[in-house]
């Protein structure tokens, strides 16, 4: 028997412990709540152990799993304080706050090897396993239209959880999810997959007057060209139905979120093909549907896995993400966004693998000694997630961010300004930053944006600062002359170039040194093991051809490569669909950039070799980067803590002379 501790004394907890009891292979042990009193008003009523507070019941030897039922503002910490004690974990949703405790979430499930799933019921139901049974046959072919809502009128005081901004309150979070994975499930089912995110979101709402989204709809559009309209409330009741079609054919689900369970745990979905004619398909269960989730849950942990195959924490997290933008774009916030307000960093709840540190050199011209690893800041959804990014990459000895005045349309000098500030690690930490992108690529840019940067970042220096892009139609000495007015400033200090041919950048040194001045000290182009067939984005350039090497090695020119892994092209094809790795190219991109025999070779050289080290492909290929002669600081551009370790394994690789000319094809 699995035995299960209950977080929680309202309604659903109540619903859950009832459900419990009809389960072969599970039994409640003890219940934790907010007082006292209530926790021993449940124990009595389902025969089970009271315990104080929620840490003495979390302790307990005996409780293997726990279902989290609180509110949704304690769902992160509750969470994270079972799986670090070693518990499995099945969370009411929303399974936190925003996606970036999501993420910390997953993190701490996987180091430390237990079940995290977030509740969502539907999903375990028959009645929706025969849905994607349906859309698998009938609905692959071409795009589809989805309308799916949850709404109700909840006539409660304002301290109520259900409209109070500091428990949570609004629709988006409480009902909003479920549309919002439905539509994803759909999209996703079409292209063989387990749920699909939208490209883009249009949103709008009714806010009380605490903020707290009434009611919300938003059109979500899918790269399949599928579409969505979803929609919540908590003021008015709203159709609770989900409705699919593709212009000929449509299912219609009557009661997609609760499954018939109070109508008799009777239900039923009509199916309308192309002739017209419909087909009524009805389900009538004899379990509850907190029971087939309690079953679920139960029968994973018996197959020794700690994730769920239908509710998975990738889904978890990519809803999360979305529901994030969905409600921020109709300015819902809460204390939980301002990582500044939170009394210790979303790092301090996460396991860090300590046996990896970030390694440091010197940078010739810097004072500072930097981490051969830098991290970019182009890929943080929102400041909650560029502090809990920035900070886990430093605690493991990260000391140089990669920023420009163009990444996050600002977004990411902002970012990395504020964490700055907040933590008080200005001076330990190198920036480098860029700025002059097309068509902005000029001389009489450089200081305007340099300045706006540098106020951004509030900082009054660069450490490092690149040109992004560069401008044929303009001599070097132009950009150059700017540069050393900049520097003689010191608003920056060590200057450089990125995306730039050869011959120019060594136009541009001849000029400098000609005037006596110090030339460019590093490089940003692209650099992997993988050889770039074209640009990842226009005016991009790479320094793999053996002519810049060479230049490189000779005046040992550090490089700060960018797409240093060939976003992805090392990654097994399986992998770009799993929940370690959000970065996922289009298969598109990924030819026109990459596909080539050369490059094709080196990834299945690259795969053997990993294989015979017992490392990810990634990592070995990261670690052929690392391994050049000449300095070398390879930007990674990381999504997700899992996505930070990974890179860093590239730094416990070791490869010889020999290893390195085998893997570019300068022997057989």
């Amino acid at each position: 028997m699995l035995n299960w501790g209950v977080v929680g004394t309202g309604n659903i907890a109540k619903s859950f412990a009832v459900s419990l009891q009809d389960s072969q292979e599970s039994q409640l042990i003890g219940v934790a709540g907010s007082s006292k009193k209530k926790a021993e008003e449940f124990a009595k009523t389902f025969k089970c152990r009271f315990f104080a507070d929620y840490q003495n019941l979390l302790e307990q030897k005996a409780i293997q799993a726990v279902y989290i039922a609180t509110p949704h503002t304690s769902h992160f910490d509750l969470s994270l304080l079972a799986l670090e004690k070693g518990k499995s974990v099945l969370c009411e949703k929303p399974m936190t706050m925003n996606s970036t405790e999501a993420m910390i979430l997953i993190d701490a499930a996987r180091k430390n090897k237990v079940l995290l799933m977030e509740a969502f019921m539907y999903k375990v139901h028959p009645q929706t396993l025969r849905v994607k049974k349906i859309l698998k046959e009938s609905f692959s072919d071409k795009p589809v239209y989805i309308e799916a809502s949850f709404g109700f009128e909840a006539k409660v005081n304002d301290s109520h959880r259900l409209v109070n901004p500091t428990l949570g309150g609004g629709s988006i979070l409480d009902v909003g999810c479920y549309p919002m994975s439905m539509s994803r499930m759909i999209a996703g089912i079409q292209e063989g997959r387990s749920f699909l995110n939208p490209i883009e979101i249009k949103a709008e709402g009714r806010l009380s007057s605490e903020g707290i989204d009434l009611f919300a709809q938003a059109e979500l559009i899918f790269s399949n060209d599928s579409k969505a309209l979803i929609s919540s409330s908590i003021d008015k009741e709203l159709d609770n139905t989900v409705l699919i079609s593709d212009g000929q054919q449509s299912l219609f689900v009557k009661e997609p979120w609760l499954c018939g369970e109070y109508n008799k745990r009777q239900s039923e979905i009509i199916f309308t093909n192309k002739e017209r004619a419909e087909t009524a398909i009805k389900f009538k269960q004899k379990k509850g549907i907190f029971t087939h989730e309690i079953d679920h849950f139960t029968n994973i942990l018996k197959s020794k896995k700690i994730e769920s195959n239908l509710v998975s924490q990738a889904d978890s997290h990519g809803n999360m993400i979305w529901l994030d933008t969905w409600r921020k774009r109709i300015k819902v916030r809460y204390v939980q966004d301002n990582p500044e307000k939170r009394v210790n960093s979303l790092l301090y709840y996460s396991k860090r693998k300590k046996n990896l540190f970030i390694p440091f050199a010197k940078l010739k011209g810097l004072h500072k000694k930097i981490s051969r690893l830098v991290l970019g800041c182009d890929n943080q959804s929102d400041l909650n997630h560029a502090f809990a990014m920035f900070d886990h990459f430093f605690s493991y000895g990260g000391r140089v961010f990669d920023t420009a005045f163009i990444y996050n349309n600002g977004k990411s000098d902002e970012y990395l300004g504020s964490w700055m500030k907040n933590r008080g690690v200005r001076d330990q930490v190198a920036i480098l930053g860029k700025g002059a992108h097309t068509p902005h690529c000029n001389p009489e840019t450089i200081r305007t944006q340099l300045q706006e940067s540098l106020e951004k970042l509030q900082t009054n220096n660069l450490d490092i600062y690149c040109l992004h892009r560069d401008n044929l139609d303009i001599p070097v000495n132009e950009f150059v002359d700017v540069l050393d007015e900049l520097k003689d400033e010191g608003l920056i200090t060590v200057k450089g170039a990125s995306n730039w041919s050869l011959d120019r950048f060594i136009a541009a040194q001849d000029y400098s040194h000609k005037k006596g001045k110090e030339g460019f000290g590093v490089i940003s182009n692209n650099f992997s093991l993988a050889k770039m067939n074209a640009p990842v984005w226009p005016g991009c350039e790479s320094c793999s051809d053996e002519n810049f090497k060479e230049y490189l090695v000779n005046n040992q020119i550090a490089v700060f490569p960018w797409s240093s892994q060939g976003r992805g092209f090392f990654l097994d094809s399986k992998e770009f669909d799993s929940s370690l790795h959000v970065s996922d190219p289009t298969d598109e991109e990924r030819e026109r950039v990459w596909g080539s025999d050369d490059n094709y070779e080196r990834r299945r050289r690259c795969f053997y070799l990993a294989k015979k080290k017992g490392v990810e492909a990634i990592q070995l290929a990261l670690a052929y980067v690392l391994h050049q002669n000449f300095p070398c600081f390879p930007l990674i551009g990381s999504r997700n803590f899992y996505e930070t370790e990974s890179s860093l394994g590239a730094l416990e690789v070791s490869l010889n002379r020999e290893d390195l000319q085998w893997l570019d094809l300068e022997k057989d």
